[in-house]
């Protein structure tokens, strides 16, 4: 696919780095940049206003499948995107990174239908989607949905003394409609056996069903003597990501409460929302400890500022919130912050990137999502109409990889060792990055099974 960039920021160099090795990619950043970070992509550059149809005709906008404007200026993404429509580009994406010309995504989507313009990308309310996502799930620090919530991916801990760690897993089992896709201890990942012991503080990555994967949360991976977590969070930041993630909290059920440091903003969004909000300065522990923040079982910290979500989320767990999720849009810092034990890191720059790269590189064999920073991935792989049907357990993949879900025409099959591949199946794979094109190749050429004794 041809894909045009304009940007001039980390948003578009990343974003061209997560395409670069798959796609033909044209970054339109202004005149005189130099840029480290810049220097080190493989893309053909052009130099110029990104709204320029000068600057446009020379990046051979009308040759591009996907043209993506997302420098910091709205209005200067709005004006682009509308001009490489018009001059011929097959699909244009716009992001709106302020509040300046838009307040939510469904005012955002009919401006851009307006301009012809094909998607708009609002990072912090893909962020806010995110966060919600993780924090409706117990416990989870990973939760995703496949084919419309028929099947479901969560990351979890095991807790002390929780059922899992009760023996091996082919004396525990799992429940019904339910694939354990990876276990992670300490710097260690494998695919669980029917041999594997769990410990608490194992991190247990499964795929089910929605029932399946609750039973799994309530009665295999938590201690049943704790009872079920209060839907209460402490919400830190009540810029865009804040206030959307606390509406949508509140719309779920929750107990929330919200500390915004600018007084105007905090007047501003208290009468909009059923939460109580407090002016005040999130990293202040003495506020903090006013307001009883060891009892609140989350806390999410979603400033625009990354060192102050880190002090908030450092000064939580210190206190003892259990669940911490925060906000960290510097790339450098994401990592960073899981290092020092922070549970749930997300930024809204990364929420946007997810979203155009799943949509760039959409096909039958589909990139359905990525996890750990880009090192696994679900893949959609179809199997070949012509393959033999194979029981899976007889399958042996060489590689990281296992079959998490079974689509074939309406059915959505959840995999046991007996149930089988044939062709016309569409896979949900979970696999390591590094092998996901040996993954892709294996289950489209399944070897014979006389191959495999």
């Amino acid at each position: 696919m041809r894909i045009t960039i304009g940007g001039e920021d980390a948003v578009a160099f990343r974003l061209a780095e997560a395409l670069m090795a798959d796609h033909e990619v044209t970054l339109i950043v202004p005149e005189g940049l130099r840029d480290t970070a810049l220097e080190k992509l493989d893309v053909h550059t052009i130099h110029g206003p990104t709204s320029s149809g000068k600057t446009l005709k020379a990046a051979e906008v009308s040759q591009a499948d996907l043209f993506v404007a997302c420098t910091p200026a709205d209005e200067s993404n709005l004006v682009a995107c509308a001009e490489a429509k018009r001059l011929g580009a097959r699909e244009v994406t716009c992001f709106l990174r302020r509040h300046a010309v838009q307040s939510s995504e469904a005012e955002a989507r009919s401006l851009a239908s307006s301009l012809h313009i094909d998607h708009v990308i609002l990072p912090a309310s893909r962020l806010a989607r995110e966060i919600l996502r993780i924090v409706m799930v117990p416990g989870a620090l990973e939760a995703e949905a496949f084919v419309n919530g028929k099947v479901r991916l969560v990351k979890r801990s095991v807790e002390k003394d929780a059922h899992f760690t009760e023996g091996t897993l082919k004396e525990i089992g799992v429940p019904k409609d339910v694939v354990l896709v990876m276990v992670q201890r300490g710097d260690n990942a494998f695919i669980p056996r029917g041999d594997t012991a769990f410990q608490a503080g194992d991190l247990i990555t499964a795929m089910g069903s929605t029932q399946g994967i609750n039973r799994l949360l309530t009665r295999y991976l938590t201690n049943r003597k704790h009872g079920r977590d209060p839907r209460r969070a402490l919400v830190v930041g009540g810029g865009a990501v804040g206030f959307a993630v606390t509406e949508g909290l509140e719309k779920a059920g929750w107990d929330v409460k919200l500390i915004e440091a600018n007084e105007k903003r905090a007047i501003e969004i208290a009468p909009q929302l059923k939460s109580l909000v407090l002016h005040g300065d999130g990293t202040n522990l003495e506020l903090l400890r006013e307001e009883h923040i060891a009892d609140y079982p989350v806390l999410i910290a979603v400033t625009s500022n990354d060192e102050k979500n880190l002090l908030v989320s450092l000064l939580a767990k210190q206190q003892g919130v259990q669940r911490i999720i925060t906000r960290a849009d510097k790339l450098s810092n994401e990592m960073l912050f899981e290092s020092v034990g922070i549970d749930v890191v997300r930024s809204a720059t990364g929420a946007a990137i997810r979203t155009v790269t799943k949509r760039a590189n959409h096909s039958e064999n589909d990139l359905m999502a990525e996890f750990e920073h880009g090192a696994v991935k679900v893949l959609r792989i179809e199997v070949p109409d012509s393959q033999e049907p194979q029981e899976l357990h007889r399958i042996r993949a060489s590689m990281f990889a296992i079959v998490g879900a079974i689509l074939r025409g309406d059915q959505v099959i959840i995999p046991q060792g007996r149930d089988t591949v044939q062709g016309g199946d569409h896979l949900l794979v979970f696999c390591k990055a590094d092998a996901a094109e040996s993954t892709r190749h294996f289950f489209e050429n399944l070897p014979d099974l006389e191959d495999q004794a």
